[in-house]
């Protein structure tokens, strides 16, 4: 048995998708296919049968599955030992997030990453959208649904409050608010929901119908800046807007909603320890993030403040 075919054999078991192993060790997928029939072929048994949803592994491939795992493991320490370097995760993990909390939350705590595994390279794709978990879609998902589904590992990773802001020329401007039938005379900033499916708004319906809706977009980034220039007030992430000096708390004690998102890692990948490292990694920088992303209730806020109300 040729053992450097053993490292094409992981990364079809953990991708799933010839096209998607090859794209992760940079190399044709034909190698991909050739290198693990050249497995089989040494073994002399099946490792793989091919499925609508992509290759895996045959009883013949899981007993195999763990000593290829043990065997990769080795070699990663013995070339360290060798090089006279400790041995640190290294490849490439692709990361998942919605737009706001990859952008506003994640992307700015790589660099600790970067420098506690400089060997770790990170795509972060982010989008607004339902994940379609398909495979090798992704390593790791940071999402607002727990999807009830095998195959996958899902922790709870944080929780984080949407709560309502204004630009204060906008606030002055505009008629006082100081409880929530108030807003029937202000403009508000919100989501298009025939684009964009997620939780926070089947409960934020009721926000809509008590103001005028004058922007909508997909994106959280765009829902800051609109309101921050003063096109109307925003139900936004804390994460995103409660430290941003152009916006001012309105109602926090009367109108916020509390959401949890949630890490998910397909199964087959739970154990890489890459894919570990940057979970663990995800994990502390949530535990971090905890007074950004449930702020405590402003007594100075837009409003007239209700002491002792419970949070959600």
């Amino acid at each position: 048995m040729n053992f450097q075919d053993l490292r094409y054999f992981l990364a079809l078991t953990r991708y799933g998708r010839l096209s998607i192993a090859a794209q992760r060790l940079e190399v044709e997928h034909t190698t991909i296919r050739r290198r693990v029939s050249a497995l089989e072929k040494d073994l002399g048994v099946r490792l793989f049968d091919k499925t609508p949803s992509g290759w895996v592994l045959t009883a013949a491939g899981q007993r195999l599955l763990p000593h290829a795992q043990k065997i990769e493991q080795e070699a990663d320490a013995a070339q360290a030992a060798v090089s006279d370097r400790k041995h640190r995760p290294q490849g490439t993990v692709r990361i998942v997030a919605t737009d706001g909390f990859g952008g506003g939350v994640i992307a700015p705590s790589l660099g600790r990453l970067r420098a506690e595994y400089p060997e770790i390279d990170v795509e972060l794709v982010t989008t607004s959208n339902l994940l379609s978990y398909a495979v090798g879609e992704f390593d790791i998902a940071v999402t607002l649904h727990r999807p009830e589904r095998p195959g996958f590992s899902m922790t709870h990773l944080c929780e984080y409050d949407l709560r309502l802001y204004g630009n204060s020329r906008y606030l002055d401007q505009n008629p006082p608010i100081s409880e929530e039938r108030d807003l029937s005379a202000h403009d508000i900033v919100w989501f298009v929901e025939s684009l964009l499916d997620l939780p926070e708004l089947q409960s934020a319906q009721g926000l809509a119908t008590k103001a005028n809706i004058v922007f909508r977009t997909t994106n959280l980034f765009a829902q800051v800046e609109a309101a921050a220039s003063g096109v109307g007030l925003g139900l936004l992430p804390c994460f995103l807007a409660h430290h941003d000096s152009r916006l001012q708390p309105v109602l926090h004690s009367r109108v916020r909603a509390r959401r949890s998102f949630w890490m998910i890692v397909p199964s087959r990948l739970a154990n890489t320890e890459r894919v570990s490292a940057v979970c663990e990694h995800l994990v502390a920088m949530a535990r971090a993030e905890a007074g950004r992303l449930v702020p405590p209730i402003d007594t100075d806020e837009y409003g007239d403040p209700m002491e002792g109300v419970e949070r959600e």
